[in-house]
């Protein structure tokens, strides 16, 4: 029997949108099948980015 390794964490930015955003993909299996969770995350990544922060 073979253990499968754990998924890493995902990275903390410390924006709570980011963090989040990321916290929302799935990090196993085959990148191809997380489409819609990938275009997800850099639509916050981008809107995060276009925002001013104080």
């Amino acid at each position: 029997m073979t253990d499968s390794p754990a998924a890493p964490e995902p990275p903390v930015t410390g924006v709570p949108e980011i963090d989040a955003a990321l916290a929302a993909v799935r990090l196993d299996g085959p990148v191809a099948e997380h489409h819609a969770e990938l275009s997800a995350a850099v639509e916050v990544l981008q809107q995060a980015l276009r925002t001013p922060r104080p």
